[in-house]
């Protein structure tokens, strides 16, 4: 950077771009949202087509989160970010180009790939400049700058929608990407210099290692685990728009509010988790999360099958199991730390993957049961039922191994 990030201008600078560029993902879901019963009427296809765009943008993210380290170990932080960035650009255009379901789904795909750079990045490069505690604070006030994105999207695209067509969504992203660019052109320094690029390895070498943390321990379980929490939480986000516009006639420009106070359950329980993870520990608030989310899950299928509670039937469960996903999320990087802290980069990677390729496999089969509340419930109760058995067999699996850090 051309200042010193020993400057609180500059360290806010710094903190504000990273957000930025993490929040590419979050805007690229969520903006999105509302206008998907609408892109179902106008292509006069079924609503699991448009849900297929979504598990296509994830499928992209997973490809992604792989991706982009290993290349940017070997040739720095800057070209990935302008690769990555210039071809989520260009799928943005494409959206809005798009003339049927097949192309959009197809550029959707290609905007997942090139959006996982940011936040890929920007993990890297926090690594790249700071150590230890430090690094933990300022990749929390990334976070907290990311996390309003989920909130302020669907409000945005509703008003969109107000105004303008879909594509005007699509649009707007261009005109984000295009801040993003410029801001690493201006504002972003290379933080990982030719001196320091791994050039003793070969990039297949490099996945190959992350073959190899799955033989470490109950990695592998952690990782279903918290993985399959996140299919029970984008089988919501596939599902949500259909559920309150199409099924209980929320209006485009209002669907942003609800959205948003299911994204304050999760942001009230990560909190939560944060003070009391010191106490009682990251195993044991994992379990909680898990069967929380399994039992909300089964009332919820209860109340969609029967009519219970109309619209507060759907709503309220909804909120408690949602208020729990953030914290398996929290606890499962802490758990997949823990055992491999000599390769966080690569931990964080792999589970970025399952992360979101468990949410691709989710949004299909909303989509494919139908796209509406009882399908939602479904898919997560077979989401949050295969976590809490993978967390069953982790206990097992664990019993006899020292007590936590």
């Amino acid at each position: 950077m051309a200042t010193s990030l020993e400057s609180r201008a500059a360290y806010f600078v710094f903190i504000a771009v990273l957000g930025m560029l993490t929040a590419v993902t979050p805007l690229s879901i969520d903006m999105y949202l509302p206008a998907m019963p609408g892109l179902a009427r106008e292509f006069a296809v079924d609503p699991a087509y448009v849900q297929y765009s979504l598990s296509l943008f994830f499928l992209g993210l997973a490809a992604g989160q792989l991706t982009y380290g290993p290349i940017s170990d070997r040739y720095g932080r800057r070209p990935v970010l302008y690769f990555g960035l210039g071809l989520y650009l260009f799928a943005c255009v494409a959206c809005a180009l798009s003339e049927s379901v097949g192309m959009l789904i197809a550029a959707r795909a290609v905007q997942g790939f090139g959006a996982a750079a940011g936040p890929v990045m920007s993990r890297a490069i926090v690594r790249d400049r700071f150590h230890g505690s430090k690094a933990a604070s300022v990749m929390s006030f990334v976070v907290m700058v990311m996390a309003t994105a989920p909130l302020l999207a669907p409000l945005v695209g509703g008003l969109v929608l107000k105004f303008a067509a879909w594509q005007g969504i699509f649009w707007l992203l261009c005109v984000y990407a295009l801040m993003c660019l410029v801001a690493l052109a201006v504002l972003l320094g290379e933080s990982h210099p030719p001196q320091r690029r791994v050039r003793d390895r070969s990039l297949l070498a490099q996945y190959v290692g992350y073959l190899a943390l799955l033989r470490r321990g109950p990695i592998a379980l952690f990782l279903l685990c918290g993985g399959l929490m996140f299919g029970a939480l984008f089988s919501y986000v596939a599902a949500s728009s259909f559920v309150y516009i199409d099924q209980f006639g929320i209006d485009e420009s209002l669907f942003g509010f609800y959205f948003g106070a299911n994204v304050f359950a999760m942001l009230i329980g990560t909190a939560t988790n944060g003070r009391l993870v010191m106490f009682l520990g990251y195993r044991l608030l994992l379990g909680v999360a898990v069967l929380n989310t399994l039992a909300c899950s089964l009332v919820l299928l209860a109340t969609t099958l029967t009519g219970f509670g109309g619209f507060w039937g759907v709503a309220i469960p909804l909120f408690f199991l949602l208020s729990t996903v953030g914290v398996a999320g929290a606890n499962t990087v802490a758990g997949l730390l823990d055992l491999a802290p000599d390769a966080a980069g690569a931990a964080s990677a792999l589970f970025g993957v399952v992360q979101f390729s468990c949410g691709a496999v989710a949004t299909w089969a909303v989509g494919a049961l139908g796209g509406d509340a009882t399908a939602m419930a479904v898919v997560m109760c077979l989401a949050s039922g295969g976590s809490t058995l993978a967390y069953l067999a982790l206990r097992v699996f664990t019993a006899a191994a020292p007590a936590e850090r």
